[in-house]
């Protein structure tokens, strides 16, 4: 079959990688000059292991099933994190200590802190360490544009091409042309911190921050916020979000950064101690759920056209199976 993938994100290297090996004629078509220009290389690239989501059991179950099936094809593309710790506010989280880690008992393994102020933590009810791994976004970068040099065209829009020319069209934009199922687009921030890579904190479950391993070789780890990594919680259409992240001005993505510094130097003061080295901006499409429900959605948009939105990175091969029971 001739099918045409939208957006050269993970989903979509992905799933091209996975139909070219089994013969069919794919054309990636990426707005950008380069893969991974959306929200796949830019936001903190953790192998979800279920531990970020205290309120939706059926995320951690799926990000579980997905973490394994992750490993066993792309475990080249991880690392392990040393020190990886998740931590429970005192004060405003949505989760106590003894209820997080009785949710999470009996489903995968940790490892409770007996005093997270030794690990230079602040301000938390209790800790937990945990094997969680994250995904090395360069290297995957490398990696699919390696596999699929040749089948991806740049500078190319949804439009530019008429649908009936494919079999098919899978749309793996983040709901960039489709808004079905999507509560809202979140025009979001992540600050590049120069420092120890060998660490991960992580403040649960609310509105904290994160600081996790992005590039081990580079010292750099990414900084984000539930609070403070969107910008605007409100736009309705990806165009509004990309309209609003091409008008911030560099004192607006200065003051947000500033602020998630010192949203993380209140749970880990040792934050003050790196240096922030640039940032990066991406859209990420929210699915209204207030459980916190995270899963891949993967749905017929129109004849011939199937629509993704993103769950986890992990939940890649998931899509994938969904697709082809689509085009079966």
């Amino acid at each position: 079959m001739r099918i045409r993938i939208l957006g050269a994100g993970f989903y979509g290297c992905h799933i091209a990688r996975a139909l070219i090996r089994e013969g069919h004629d794919v054309e990636v078509h990426e707005i950008a000059d380069r893969i991974f220009a959306g929200a796949s290389g830019n936001i903190p690239a953790r192998l979800h292991a279920g531990f970020h989501y205290p309120r939706s059991r059926l995320t951690r179950a799926a990000c579980q099933e997905h973490a394994a099936e992750f490993m066993v094809e792309y475990g080249f593309l991880t690392r392990a994190v040393p020190t990886n710790i998740y931590a429970i506010a005192k004060d405003r989280s949505m989760i106590d200590f003894a209820q997080y880690v009785a949710t999470l008992r009996g489903e995968t393994e940790f490892l409770t802190m007996h005093d997270p102020e030794e690990f230079g933590l602040r301000n938390v009810e209790g800790a937990i360490q945990v094997g969680e791994r994250h995904i090395l976004t360069n290297e995957a970068h490398g990696f699919f544009e390696s596999k699929l040099r040749g089948a991806v065209t740049f500078g190319v829009k949804p439009g530019d091409h008429a649908a009936d020319e494919y079999d098919w069209t899978i749309d793996c934009t983040f709901c960039a042309q489709d808004s079905a199922g999507v509560d809202r687009y979140e025009p979001c921030l992540v600050v590049m911190m120069e420092g120890p890579t060998d660490k991960a904190v992580t403040i649960m479950d609310g509105p904290f921050p994160s600081l996790y391993p992005w590039d081990e070789d580079n010292g750099l780890c990414s900084l984000s916020s539930a609070l403070w990594t969107p910008f605007s919680k409100t736009c309705r259409t990806w165009a509004d979000a990309r309209e609003l992240l091409a008008g911030l001005a560099p004192e607006d993505i200065e003051g947000q950064a500033s602020s998630m510094v010192e949203s993380m130097a209140h749970f880990y003061p040792a934050v003050r101690e790196y240096a922030r080295r640039h940032h990066r901006l991406s859209i990420r499409a929210m699915p209204l759920s207030g459980a916190d429900t995270r899963l891949v959605d993967v749905r017929v948009a129109g004849p011939r056209m199937i629509r993704i939105r993103a769950g986890k990175i992990d939940a890649i091969m998931a899509a994938e199976r969904a697709v082809r029971e689509i085009m079966a």
